[in-house]
């Protein structure tokens, strides 16, 4: 069975002004019997459902603190915790 609730990330759109690369994450439900990933981030976007959560401008750092790699961390665990309640 493959997963209902899967983590995207993109690249988030920031001012000339800011320096760094900045990144967006997110849980997404997906349609029933739909089996490759969505394109975009979007409720648009063919085979999402819904979707569950977002952290919007997260600083790519290089170190594992970074903002990006902490919502990644929060939103596979929340994408584990979200599919195991399926079964």
């Amino acid at each position: 069975m493959t997963d209902k609730f899967i983590v995207m990330t993109a690249s988030a759109s920031m001012p000339a002004s800011c320096w760094g690369t900045y990144r967006r994450v997110a849980v997404v439900e997906l349609e029933d019997g739909f089996d490759s990933r969505p394109e975009m981030i979007s409720e648009r976007a063919k085979g999402v459902k819904e979707i569950v959560q977002t952290w919007e401008k997260c600083n790519v750092g290089k170190t594992w603190r970074c903002a990006y790699n902490r919502a990644v961390t929060e939103a596979n665990k929340l994408a584990d915790t979200l599919n195991d309640n399926l079964q």
